[in-house]
């Protein structure tokens, strides 16, 4: 008989066990395999399909609620009760109207379906339309429907203009049919989905590769329109074609690994690696770091035990780094999502300020208009009276006459009302140029900004955004203008205001006596230069890098945010320019506005 050695023999034994167990397994968590990621792959299909179909609902939802906003305003009613005089303000406001920021054809339809106006470039029929009628007649409380319009599809969505509980017309918004997908689909998931938008018997839309397989149908019964969802089972037959291959590989390197670990390991000695387990448990236990076992073993089944082992400890330092770095990680997001949200809060406070100091600014600027124009009205008739008086006077014929005249026009003090009543005038006439020129300043610095740039003199919003701010700086602070001749460009107007007036205000804020501040711009090497320069209490240069860093502050607590100099950076950012600071403790700062000329 043939002898071998325990380390062979026990080899050939795992080997050949090992095989006949893989052939086994592989047959039946082949067959498992498939049939689960069959039905996995079938639930993950169908909870794509109904993500997709909600997000589908939730893009008309939001549309449909500004929708509703947009016809509650009263402006429509005017106009569909008193058309002829209205008509150009509903025309004006329809022509700024947005869904979610994106302009649409919007139409505004009266008690009797006709068309008001529309912002539309084709003009279309809406009275025949049954659910416009219904919508008239307060039987639907809203509508959503798919028309054809130049051979064009839009989803069509629709509310009444209610009065006094009573419908009075109709706005409606026209949105194109492929807008509900924009942003919606994610590029992957149409690799394998083939979307199909059905209106009766036609195909109006597809979307995605064409695919063969499984269809899910969903109806949108109020809207008339169907969605055909395809998944292509091609990608599950290749994703299972991997899986199984991938599954082989694994099970043959573990045989062919096993088979080498038994051989190596067949000579080791039992007593040294039990004791050895048992230090390095203790070891663990006090929390020291794990250390790989080594010996000289025997029997493969300690060699296993060592390896799977020192495998166990490295993925439990592992798991602990790695808990450490995701705590770090979500520490950093944490602190990333507070300053997003500050960030957030600021823009709305200076979006909110800007629109109501617009609106007050509007209102002013007509009543103030009427007194200057009455009190200028006054001045000439006090003159004509004034002119009357002398010349009725010296056309007195008699002494007499003239003494009578003296008495009455000294009893009420006339002379005294023709010397200070003009001055008093002139006065007035220059206060009301004073509110009207704060009228002014106040909405060339209130301005919202448009979506896009727009072509802005900087001089115009420095000016305004000084005599926002000279309230705040007068009592201590001189201010020094010298602002040069600087070409008109392409800017947010009513950011750099707030970048303007962060830096002012910071500037008057280091003066903590009698100071000078000193604004100046000009255009250097391309770009036009901003500086606002102070006499102040100056900064640290070791703490200049920090300046710009979200919440970083130097004032006390609860007196400032921190956010001001990052926010200003971010917006200087947004127009391709840069902030440079030069400052020496004890004598001031210079901040220095870098914008390129386009």
């Amino acid at each position: 008989m043939i002898k071998s050695t325990v380390s062979f023999a026990l080899a050939r034994f795992v080997f050949v066990s090992c095989v006949a167990l893989a052939v086994i397994i592989t047959s039946l968590v082949s067959t498992h395999v498939v049939d689960l990621v069959n039905s996995e792959y079938e639930k993950i299909a169908k909870g794509e399909v109904n993500a997709l179909n909600s997000s589908y609902r939730v893009f008309l939802n939001h549309h449909q609620i500004l929708l509703k906003e947009q016809s509650e305003e009263s402006l429509f009613v005017q106009g569909i009760m008193q058309p002829k005089s209205n008509i150009g303000k509903i025309k004006d406001y329809m022509e700024g109207l947005t869904l979610l920021g994106l302009k649409y054809e919007e139409t505004l339809l009266d008690f009797e379906g006709t068309t008001l106006h529309s912002t539309a470039l084709t003009q279309t029929n809406y009275k025949e339309f049954p659910w416009v009628k219904a919508l008239l007649k307060e039987e639907q409380s809203s509508s959503v429907q798919v028309l054809a319009i130049d051979g064009q599809y839009y989803w069509c969505v629709a509310f009444p203009v209610i009065y006094n509980k009573n419908a009075e017309g109709v706005l409606l918004a026209n949105i194109p049919l492929e807008t509900i997908f924009a942003g919606q689909i994610d590029v992957e998931v149409l690799d394998g989905l083939m979307i199909e938008v059905i209106k009766g018997t036609q195909t109006i839309a597809k979307f995605g590769k064409q695919a063969v397989g499984t269809r899910q149908t969903i109806q949108w019964e109020d809207a008339g329109v169907s969605f055909n969802f395809t998944v292509d089972e091609a990608h599950r037959n290749n994703a299972l074609s991997d899986l199984v291959i991938k599954l082989g590989s694994y099970i043959i390197l573990a045989i062919v690994l096993t088979t080498l670990l038994a051989y190596l390991y067949g000579y080791r000695y039992f007593v040294k690696p039990i004791m050895a387990l048992s230090q390095l448990t203790s070891s663990l236990d006090k929390g020291h770091e794990p250390n790989a076992l080594e010996g000289d073993l025997r029997f493969m089944e300690f060699a296993n035990l060592f390896s799977q082992f020192n495998l166990m400890s490295e993925k439990v330092a592992r798991r602990e780094r790695a808990l450490k770095e995701s705590y770090e990680k979500l520490s950093n997001i944490n602190e990333e999502l507070k300053q997003s949200e500050s960030q957030l809060v600021q823009s709305e406070k200076m979006a909110s300020i800007g629109v109501l100091a617009a609106g007050v600014a509007h209102e002013i600027n007509n009543p103030i208009g009427f007194v200057r124009s009455n009190l200028e009205v006054l001045e000439e008739y006090f003159s004509d009276i004034e002119k009357y008086y002398h010349e009725f006077n010296d056309g007195l014929a008699s002494e007499e006459d003239k003494e009578n005249h003296k008495k009455l026009a000294k009893k009420y003090e006339l002379e005294f009302l023709f010397d200070d009543t003009p001055p008093l005038i002139k006065s007035s006439i220059s206060g009301v140029d004073r509110v009207s020129e704060i009228v002014k300043n106040l909405k060339t610095f209130a301005r919202i900004d448009q979506v896009e740039k727009a072509l802005t003199d900087v001089n115009e919003g420095l000016t305004a955004t000084l005599n926002m701010v000279q309230n705040e700086l007068k009592y201590n602070c001189k201010v020094h203008v010298d602002l040069q001749a600087l070409p008109r460009v392409h800017v947010f107007p009513g950011k750099l205001n707030q970048v303007f007036m962060n830096l002012l205000i910071n500037a008057g804020q280091s003066i903590t006596e009698k100071g000078n501040i000193f604004v100046r711009t000009f255009v250097k090497e391309g770009n036009i230069v901003i500086e606002i320069e102070d006499t102040g209490s100056g900064i640290d240069s070791e703490f200049i890098a920090q300046i710009f860093t979200p919440f970083y502050t130097s004032k006390p607590i609860g007196q400032g945010t921190g956010l001001g100099l990052s926010i200003s950076h971010q917006i200087v950012e947004q127009h391709n320019g840069k902030i440079v600071v030069k400052s020496e403790v004890g004598k001031g700062s210079c901040f220095s506005v870098h914008i390129p000329i386009l």
